[in-house]
């Protein structure tokens, strides 16, 4: 699979034309730290990126579009709007707002203003996280993926690293190395569930992983690291409808199948259980899964008319 190329070029232009909100101060020798001015530097990268293969072998990023076919495919490209946060280290430095090509929405250019640059000089490494600066996995609501959709808006992740090439503190501008690359950061699954053959309603799902690695959220503590736990799914109206769910698991042995384990709620707010084993060649970043007939049992919960204490 091909990682997205990127050509990172320089705005060279006055903070001041390109972000009226920044005054721009006193001229400084080009060796004077970039910490010394404080939220006036304007980043620009000129983006590229290729569309996303067939199910089961997807890169999914950037707004979503869902085509059905054999293989049903996403189609990935650039909304104007779309925002790239920009971290030093865990510092989050500013938010960068993508302006697609008119005629080709599959590049773009990425633009904004640095609210601080403290630490960056050059040999500075940027992390560029999409679509959002909070990495979280939580409270997903299943809808299929679409440009305006929250799988698109808030849980497709992509992130590349840059290096500082320069920091012109007389034009407060920042230049930035060649060759970019944003990664998917996780993949698209598609659910659908089952009882006795027939379509189940559902309300809720949650899913589970044998190797307990899937990622609910990640934060940066001299690193990038995760938390793993469940993640769960809810609508509003019960739906028989496929749901599609952002994971990031971070199993990593491709060399044997992975178990998932489901909980559903159904529309009658019966409890329903099943699982569905994950071949190796699923498992990783950046691919479209469909699981859309997942058998489910029907939990057989025994009713009282007594409660019991536990102590």
């Amino acid at each position: 699979m091909k990682a997205y190329k990127f050509q990172i070029l320089v705005a060279a232009i006055m903070a001041t034309l390109a972000f009226p909100a920044c005054q721009k101060e006193a001229f400084v020798e080009e060796d004077t730290p970039a910490d010394a001015h404080e939220g006036c530097y304007s980043l620009t990268l000129e983006a590229s990126k290729e569309n996303p293969g067939g199910a089961g072998n997807n890169e999914a990023t950037k707004a979503l579009s869902l085509t059905t076919g054999t293989p049903d495919r996403l189609n990935a490209y650039w909304r104007t709007g779309e925002q790239v946060a920009v971290y030093l280290g865990g510092t989050l430095l500013g938010m960068l707002d993508a302006t697609p090509n008119g005629t080709d929405p599959t590049r773009a250019t990425l633009s904004g203003s640095l609210t601080t640059v403290a630490g960056v000089t050059q040999g500075a490494q940027l992390t560029l996280l999409f679509p959002r600066a909070d990495w979280d996995y939580t409270g997903q609501d299943g809808t299929a993926p679409g440009e305006t959709d929250q799988l698109a808006t808030q849980y497709d992740y992509a992130s590349a690293t840059v290096t500082v090439a320069s920091v012109d503190t007389g034009n407060q501008t920042i230049t930035t190395t060649s060759g970019a690359a944003f990664q998917n950061q996780q993949s698209v699954y598609r659910f659908g569930f089952q009882f006795n053959g027939e379509p189940l309603s559902v309300k809720t799902f949650s899913v589970s992983s044998d190797h307990n690695k899937l990622v609910t959220s990640r934060s940066y503590s001299g690193g990038w690291t995760s938390t793993y736990g469940s993640l769960s799914v809810s609508q509003a109206t019960a739906t028989t409808e496929l749901l599609y769910l952002s994971i990031r698991n971070e199993n990593d042995n491709t060399a044997e199948a992975d178990k998932f384990s489901f909980y559903v709620i159904s529309g009658n707010n019966a409890l329903y259980l099943g699982e569905k084993d994950i071949p190796g060649d699923k498992l990783g970043n950046g691919k479209f899964v469909s699981a859309q007939s997942i058998s489910m049992t029907k939990s057989d919960l025994a009713r009282s008319g007594t409660a019991t204490e536990v102590w």
